[in-house]
């Protein structure tokens, strides 16, 4: 299997009308609606470097609570639940110019949007058709950041974001105007 080129777009609208509309485009609930034998893996509360008591990009944690995914609707329950919890999904798409798609509730209560497309042959079509759909997720999801990574999950946090820029696998990095959502 080729390389996929992962485009993750980060928003402040962590909430069930941007959730909602964000899978109805990309999707396909059906196939991803029963979730079978997969679990969450969910940060632990207050996730803080040891020893400083701040929040790392770095740092990953070794501890994980799992519990199972059950369906669609019970993993956006859960990210939406509070005490606000960090995870990550992935979801059968719904188009076929699409590999995967990828919720992640992020540890300092955003979301990222995230699709993925194959990289078949790192041709430079690729690439622009990847910036295409970040442009799309900025300006459908009010996105105040964008990231195209190689094969790589996505960030943590908004902190996690700028150093996930820095990595030799981060194809394109940016930050947008904050604006409402559509």
């Amino acid at each position: 299997m080729p390389p996929d080129l992962n485009i993750y777009g980060l928003t402040k609208h962590r909430d069930a009308v941007t959730i909602d509309r964000f899978l109805d485009t990309y999707v396909d609930r059906v196939k991803s609606w029963d979730r079978g034998n997969k679990e969450l893996i969910i940060e632990p509360l207050h996730l803080t470097t040891p020893g400083t008591g701040e929040e790392s990009a770095e740092w990953e944690p070794t501890i994980f609570e799992w519990e199972p995914e059950l369906t669609l609707a019970h993993i956006i329950e859960r990210g939406l639940a509070s005490p606000r919890r960090a995870f990550t999904v992935y979801l059968t798409p719904k188009r076929g110019d699409l590999t995967m798609v990828i919720l992640r509730f992020t540890s300092d209560d955003q979301l990222i949007l995230g699709v993925a497309i194959d990289d078949e042959g790192a041709k430079p079509e690729n690439e622009k058709r990847a910036k295409e759909l970040l442009v799309q997720l900025v300006e459908e999801y009010a996105c105040h950041m964008g990231i195209i990574l190689v094969e790589q999950p996505p960030p943590r946090s908004e902190m996690s974001f700028y150093a996930s820029a820095k990595e030799p696998l981060a194809v394109f990095f940016n930050t947008f105007p904050e604006k409402p959502v559509p």
